[in-house]
Parts: C-alpha cells; sequence; structure tokens
C-alpha cells in the first residue's frame, strides 16, 4: 500500500512538513516518486518513520539519527530492542522523579520529611542529555557523509550497509580463537578504513581511535559487534587501537 505524505504524517501524529523536512535531510526518502512527481511511502518507510520517533522520543539530536539510521551497520531489530531498554530506564527515572516530586509537596505540607540527597533524586540520570544534543555539532564530517549519502540510490545505499556489514564481522572475527593482531583482522580493519573514506566521511587515524572508541561505550552501536560475539565492541575497538598504532 502507498502513501501519500500526508496520509503517513497523518498515520504518526506528525505534520506534513515534518515527514518533507526528514526527507529533505536523507532521513526517510520515498519508496517512489509518481510521474506527478508526488511522494509515496510504504510499509517499509512507516517502520522506518516509528524508528526515527523512538530516537526523538529519547532525545536524540536529528543528525546523530541520520547517522545511526544510514550507517552500515544498522539493525532495525537490535534497534527495537535498545529503544524498549532505553524507555524502561527512562520510565525508571521519571517514577524516581514522580517519586522526588510527592517526597517534596509532602515535606512542604509538614506530612514527611526529606534529607538534602533526596531533594534531588532522579535528576541525576539526566545528565547525558546535554551531551547528546552536542555531539555532533557542526562537525564537518557529518556534512560530508550527509552529502555523499544522499548521493547513493536506494540499491547503492543498500550494498553499501551490506558491506559494512560483512567488514564488521570480519573485524569482529566469528573465530574464537582470533586476536585483534591477527592478519586477518588487521586487513578487516584496513578495507573498514578505507570503506568510511569512500562513502561516508575523511576519517584519518586519530578520527578512526575515536570512533572504535564510542563503540564500546554507546551501547547503541556496541550491539552490532556484540551480535558477532560476545566482547565483539571491545575486540574491534582493540583492533582498530592496533591498526592505528601501526599506520599513525
Amino acid at each position: 500500500m502507498a502513501y501519500t505524505i500526508k496520509e503517513i504524517a497523518d498515520l504518526a501524529g506528525v505534520t506534513a512538513r515534518t515527514i518533507r523536512y526528514y526527507d529533505e535531510i536523507g532521513l526517510l526518502d520515498p519508496a517512489l516518486i509518481g510521474d506527478n512527481g508526488y511522494r509515496y511511502y510504504d510499509q517499509d518507510s512507516l517502520l522506518r518513520l516509528q524508528q526515527i520517533l523512538f530516537f526523538r522520543e529519547l532525545d536524540v539530536p536529528l543528525k546523530e539519527i541520520e547517522l545511526i539510521m544510514n550507517g552500515p551497520n544498522f539493525d532495525m531489530m537490535s534497534a527495537l530492542e535498545n529503544h524498549r531498554s532505553s524507555l524502561q530506564t527512562k520510565l525508571q527515572r521519571l517514577e524516581k522523579l514522580i517519586d522526588t516530586l510527592d517526597k517534596t509537596v509532602a515535606s512542604l505540607k509538614g506530612d514527611g520529611t526529606m534529607s538534602d540527597k533526596d531533594v534531588f533524586e532522579g535528576f541525576n540520570e539526566s545528565r547525558y542529555e546535554d551531551e547528546a544534543r552536542e555531539r555532533w555539532g557542526d562537525d564537518p564530517k557529518y556534512a560530508e557523509s550527509q552529502a555523499k549519502w544522499s548521493s547513493y540510490s536506494k540499491e547503492r545505499k543498500e550494498a553499501i550497509k551490506a558491506e559494512g556489514g560483512r567488514l564488521t564481522v570480519r573485524m569482529v572475527s566469528e573465530n574464537p580463537d582470533a586476536s585483534p593482531a591477527d592478519p586477518d583482522v588487521q586487513a578487516a580493519v584496513g578495507e573498514y578504513h578505507a570503506y568510511l573514506n569512500t562513502y561516508f566521511y575523511t576519517c584519518d587515524i586519530s578520527f578512526l581511535r575515536v570512533l572504535a572508541d564510542n563503540w564500546v561505550q554507546d551501547p547503541r552501536f556496541a550491539i552490532n559487534y556484540e551480535r558477532v560475539r560476545e566482547g565483539g565492541a571491545a575486540f574491534a575497538r582493540d583492533a582498530v587501537h592496533i591498526y592505528c598504532d601501526r599506520n599513525e
């Protein structure tokens, strides 16, 4: 079934202008463009829009959503599982904040007391929000990646993602006896480095090292490597660090 911009916007409870903007920045491409120039969306479009809205619900900036969802290792099922975990964490924080609010009201009415620590219970867990909003900023790598990605056809994008997935498996290595320094693993890291430079953005050695550190630190990226093997994110990071040490 094909949906017009207005129809998919009404289904999602967003404005048609929002759908057009997501299209403009390469986040939600139409399934097809009719001879009349109208954009049409399909079932896959609905699921992709749902992903975008889940990320927005978690306060992830659009720039970061675009890099995550258009990245070579994006997996929808893993993303859904991560969304559930993140929303559960958010729910727990909100429950703490409600409890803090109730205790504050009771204390002000003389029905209870609060320690100084209790006054701020629940707030400390929101400390990452500003960092998430500012992570990419005006980084030229984002602009370069966006420009390159928007120039590819739908078929080309799928092929690029598939190539990235294969390189990820090779970097992590399904061989339980492999080490990050093994020649095959290092060759895969080298190909992945070239892959980023070819299809996404200029990636120097120092940035590649930081990128690998993020695979371990950010669960949204770590899951792509953990799916291959337990400890996969740390394995890939170590492999990249060895590669960087040898090529700096």
